[in-house]
């Protein structure tokens, strides 16, 4: 018996590269997209921490930075709008109507640096009300050791602090007087 040899067409198996191109252009735009809500500065401050409701506002229009680096305004400490350096206080106010004026219902994220004295941090929240702008924040980090997923108890008081070990006895003093 023999067996006869196809000599006709072959199938011939290709690799369509459309639908993976689609797919890493959409990947592309998806972290474009996501990392324009990331809240970014260059201006390094430390922020102060809260256990409870620190929230990154998903939205801002304008950051304004306080720091305790020598200079600024009033020569207690540098504030910067996103991260350009303000010379006085008549410029931060004139760029806070601009923006209102831009858009009535802007977001501004002031972030104070944790050192700053709260009277700064009350006249930039006091002017940014005083120009018109409702919606502002203040940032802050939750510390990392936290435990904000306990529950509170039922009657709604904050849970009592851990109990602290029994500090360690002292040395007897020497007696008074003695040898």
């Amino acid at each position: 018996m023999t067996f006869r040899k196809n000599r006709g067409r072959r199938v011939q198996a290709t690799l369509d590269m459309t639908p993976m191109i689609d797919v890493v252009f959409q990947l592309i735009i998806f972290f474009m997209l996501s990392s324009t809500f990331v809240i970014q500065s260059s201006v390094p401050i430390e922020l102060s921490k809260v256990d409870e409701g620190a929230v990154q506002p998903e939205k801002k229009q304008l950051t304004i930075t306080l720091s305790t680096e020598p200079g600024g305004p009033d020569n207690e400490g540098m504030v910067y709008l996103d991260d350009t350096p303000v010379g006085n206080w008549i410029d931060l106010r004139r760029a806070l109507m601009e923006l209102k004026n831009r858009d009535p219902e802007a977001l501004v994220l002031i972030r104070p640096d944790k050192n700053i004295i709260t009277e700064r941090l009350l006249k930039v929240m006091g002017m940014a009300h005083a120009c018109g702008i409702l919606h502002y924040g203040v940032a802050a980090e939750q510390p990392v050791s936290a435990d904000i997923t306990a529950p509170l108890p039922a009657d709604g008081a904050a849970p009592a602090p851990p109990a602290a070990e029994p500090a360690p006895a002292a040395a007897p003093a020497p007696a008074a007087g003695g040898k």
